[in-house]
């Protein structure tokens, strides 16, 4: 049998290594473990590093890249990139008006991608789509408009390349339609262009028009 002194060792030898296991564990950045390495990737993600962004975010196991935004109204979801984050301008009023918006880079290619929703679940704008339609037509300025339609929803789209003060803006517009609540829209604005401005980008990268492309379509309300 162990004598005493021996045990009072032992025990007093697992306490300092309990203790000191307990004291790291505050100062070390570990990351979250996931069976799943896609998983993994999206959790450990700058979006979900982000505490403003990651209120927000759920992990999306269909998509590479992507998590799943669900808007603080609760009225719609939406894709969202892994290295993006919600800005701090955010508003919103109850469950009828939410505006967001979400910027992200492709840093070695010097682009900065900015998009912008605006969600209404009202009579007066959530349901009036054509005058929301008029809108976005103005500011395309003669722009080629397409309409598409799912199960769930009706959306509108155009696209406009113009250069600003010399800087280049690849720019996108939707209109977002809910067919079932008939008083859901969302307004959504994006463009990429150079992140630094005395440099160059290729605005016109596929990576945008793909991006715009893969969040609109997954709008759900």
């Amino acid at each position: 049998m162990p004598s005493l002194k021996y045990s009072k060792l032992v025990l007093g030898s697992l306490s300092l290594i309990i203790t000191a296991i307990l004291i790291g564990g505050c100062k070390v950045d570990f990351e979250i473990k996931s069976t799943d390495p896609k998983e993994e990737k999206l959790l450990n993600s700058r979006a979900m590093k982000d505490e403003r962004s990651a209120k927000f975010l759920s992990v999306n196991p269909k998509e590479e890249n992507y998590l799943t935004f669900t808007s603080g109204t609760k009225g719609y979801k939406m894709l969202f990139y892994k290295d993006a984050i919600v800005n701090n301008f955010y508003e919103i009023h109850d469950s009828i008006f939410e505006n967001v918006t979400v910027t992200f880079k492709y840093k070695p290619d010097n682009l900065l991608i900015y998009q912008e929703s605006t969600y209404y679940d009202s009579e007066h704008l959530g349901a009036n789509v054509d005058y929301l339609v008029e809108t976005m037509k103005e500011n395309l300025k003669g722009a080629k408009i397409k309409r598409f339609e799912d199960d769930e929803k009706e959306y509108y789209t155009g696209r406009v390349f113009k250069y600003d003060e010399k800087i280049p803006y690849n720019k996108f517009y939707a209109i977002i339609h809910s067919k079932k609540y008939k008083a859901k829209s969302v307004e959504f604005y994006g463009y990429g262009s150079c992140s630094e401005v005395d440099k160059t980008c290729n605005a016109k990268d596929e990576r945008i028009e793909k991006h715009f492309d893969k969040i609109i379509k997954s709008f759900k309300f």
